[in-house]
């Protein structure tokens, strides 16, 4: 073979063994295109005339959402099945609505499921984290799961307003424990709270910034320290220590607001027990505001915090450096008169 031979010898295998190689794949995708347009076959079962059932994945207003065939709709976040579902139906923190007929399963999590007298599920019935309302005509085949955590909460079991029935509980706790710590530090320290008291008027506007720097501080070196577990002692401590100080400053101003409302209403001044009480009712009373109460409870937090860290929690020299105590106006004694100078008598044998 000559030499100028061979290179187009291979040059003509390459090129069959590309075309052999393109061939089958142009025929595939022909008979794929030409598959694709021709009408699908109807169903078993189905009249050729009639429009077979389609699938739809939307929502209300254009939001993507699964829908199983044309029955289930989701118009605004609420899940209404009236006619027949082929599949399964889940809803997520939404609001399911049953009439119709469903082949599968029914899954509700967090969402309140209601199920009338003509509904039909043929699969299970599961409600996780929600309320379920279950008609006495409607009908399941499988099996019915009700775990609605709600429920083992008191008074959750009545939605919204078993939370605010719940979150009212626990607000005459908290005071009921914050009044037995104010009469205890009354009781203990009486004298300390005069002094916050009578430093509070001049003095609020500084107490503001230290009591938010005081809570960032606690919390920053609560979190560092909980992180550590030879840290957990010390970061309970620090939690109970500034607690503690809030208290203090707490009964400070309550002190404070039972004498203005003596000195103002009963035109004289209460004593410690009875200044503390007034005060602390009136602050109950607005703290049990919902929303409001919450808002003047932190500030007076933030307040009672600062008010008590600038005053030393109530003592009466505060945070003055203590120096040398001064000294003594002593009369120094009047010079004697100079008399002849000490003679010097060195020692025998020096």
């Amino acid at each position: 073979m000559k030499p100028r031979v061979l290179p187009r010898a291979l040059a003509a295998v390459i090129t069959a063994a590309l075309c052999l190689s393109i061939v089958p794949e142009a025929v595939a995708q022909r008979g794929r295109a030409e598959s694709a347009a021709k009408p699908a076959a109807p169903a078993p079962g189905q009249e050729s005339g009639r429009e077979p059932r389609r699938h739809h994945v939307r929502v209300g207003d254009g939001t993507p959402m699964v829908a199983i065939s044309d029955d289930a709709y989701v118009p605004k976040g609420v899940v209404r099945v009236e006619g027949e579902v082929t599949g399964d139906v889940v809803v997520i923190m939404g609001h399911l609505d049953i009439s119709g007929k469903v082949h599968g399963d029914v899954v509700g999590i967090m969402s309140p499921t209601h199920i009338e007298d003509t509904a039909v599920i043929e699969g299970d019935l599961v409600s996780v984290g929600g309320p379920l309302e279950r008609a006495t005509g409607s009908r399941v085949d499988g099996q019915e799961v009700k775990l609605n955590f709600m429920d083992f909460i008191p008074f959750m079991k009545g939605g919204w307003a078993g939370l605010w029935r719940l979150i009212f509980v626990l607000k005459l706790i908290s005071l009921s424990l914050l009044f037995l710590a104010i009469l205890l530090i009354t009781a203990l320290v009486p004298r300390r709270l005069s002094v916050i008291a009578a430093a509070f008027p001049g003095r609020w506007g500084m107490a503001i910034l230290v009591g938010l720097l005081g809570y960032c501080v606690t919390t920053v070196l609560f979190v560092i320290l909980f992180c550590t577990l030879i840290g957990i002692p010390l970061a309970l401590g620090l939690l109970f220590a500034a607690k503690g100080i809030k208290w203090l400053g707490l009964a400070a101003l309550f002190f404070l607001m039972g004498q203005t409302i003596g000195r103002n209403v009963f035109k004289r001044d209460l004593s410690h027990f009875a200044a503390v009480l007034g005060g602390f009712a009136v602050y109950a009373l607005i703290s049990l505001v919902p929303i409001f109460g919450a808002v003047v409870s932190t500030v007076v937090s933030v307040l009672a915090l600062g008010i008590a860290i600038l005053t030393r929690f109530g003592s009466e020299e505060g945070w003055r450096k203590t120096g040398a105590p001064p000294a003594l106006n002593v009369t120094a004694p009047p010079a004697s008169s100079a008399g002849p100078p000490p003679v010097y008598s060195p020692l025998p044998g020096s």
